[in-house]
């Protein structure tokens, strides 16, 4: 039997390893800049009555996916106690 472990083998060509990725145009609608000398409190209060009116970002996605992922195995739970208590040995 031959030891197939006696050489290694040689090192990739990084120039292998690399792929081309196409990139993607942003085209999700970008705000207003703000006025350059406008307070700080304007420009405050106007990003957040503009972000009130959004539709749903990712972030309140990310909330609904949690909960249901957080929210489904804690019913599971919750109903296998509730049959474990009421159903009698």
């Amino acid at each position: 039997m031959t030891n197939a472990y006696d050489k290694l083998p040689g090192r990739p060509d990084p120039a292998d390893l690399v792929v081309d990725v196409p990139a993607f145009e942003d085209d999700r609608p970008q705000p207003e800049p703000a006025p350059p000398a406008a307070a700080p409190e304007l420009v405050a209060a106007t990003e957040f009555a503009r972000s009130s009116h959004a539709p749903p970002t990712i972030r309140r996605t990310q909330m609904r996916a949690g909960a249901w992922i957080a929210g489904v195995p804690i019913a599971a739970l919750v109903v296998v106690a509730i049959v474990q208590i009421l159903l009698p040995r």
